[in-house]
């Protein structure tokens, strides 16, 4: 049977046998929301005023670690679309049947896994600033995502441009290498289901002067998801997460819920 510790950090035993550790922030009995993490599945995840826009919206705000992660198990050979399962179990361990997700960068991709996986339990879905898949319909060739897929490939050289990636970033303490690499490699090959093929609405973010992720790729994205809306933030880059963040995470309440109100007027692309 599946265990959980509910608190600031706790861990589920999946029936696989894996374990699956997660944090957890907010009031007990708020509305349950899970994040999918950017960065390459670090743990940073503490975004400024997230604290005070979760109490106030009354949310209980879950990130899950991806495997290799915060004591996560790795999962060799993994899709993008596994992780959704993950999270399925580890939801129904805690007792929430139903919640919504958003994921962040290189963490919307399993934001959406969720919305194909777990669709008739999801309130709602968001993909903020996100990367697009690596082939079909809302893809992103881009050369700027095939390249590193050499050297992160390489025995030798994935290792090293890893460890300066997370020391750049400030993560080469909390973040395994190896992990990183495995993260990267899998959002960059099939992820195990097509965004066309998600039945629920979704609402991508994007920051109009994402340097990243170019805004095109979101748009591709959003195109070829049925129903999906996207919105752009015209003064915001790829991390406008945070300036945004009581109004996306607002928009992720069941109906009738309270929200928040944007402050700066949003472009609309359907």
């Amino acid at each position: 049977m599946p265990t959980a510790a509910i608190g600031s950090a706790g861990v589920v035993r999946l029936r696989a046998g894996r374990a699956v550790t997660f944090v957890a922030a907010g009031p007990d009995d708020g509305f349950p929301v899970v994040y999918c993490d950017g960065a390459i599945g670090s743990p940073r995840w503490h975004t400024p005023g997230l604290d005070e826009a979760i109490q106030r919206l009354s949310i209980r705000y879950l990130v899950v670690n991806r495997p290799g992660f915060g004591g996560s198990d790795p999962e060799p050979g993994r899709t993008v679309a596994d992780h959704a399962h993950d999270v399925g179990e580890l939801m129904t361990a805690l007792g929430h049947r139903r919640f919504s997700v958003v994921g962040v960068s290189a963490g919307a991709p399993y934001a959406l896994a969720c919305g194909w996986a777990l669709a008739d339990r999801l309130v709602s879905l968001a993909a903020v600033s996100p990367l697009g898949p690596p082939d079909g319909p809302g893809a992103s060739p881009s050369l700027r995502y095939k390249v590193p897929l050499v050297p992160y490939g390489s025995p030798r050289v994935g290792p090293a441009l890893a460890h300066l990636s997370l020391r750049a970033l400030g993560l080469q303490r909390q973040t395994c290498v190896e992990a990183m690499i495995d993260d990267y490699l899998v959002c960059r090959r099939h992820w195990g289901f097509h965004p066309a093929d998600l039945s629920i609405p979704v609402t991508l973010w994007h920051g109009h002067g994402d340097r990243l992720v170019p805004l095109a790729h979101t748009l591709a994205l959003a195109a070829a998801i049925p129903g999906s809306e996207a919105r752009v933030d015209r003064r915001g880059g790829h991390f406008f997460y945070s300036r945004r963040l009581p109004e996306i995470l607002g928009s992720l309440l069941p109906e009738g819920a309270t929200g928040a109100s944007a402050h700066e007027p949003l472009l609309q692309a359907a």
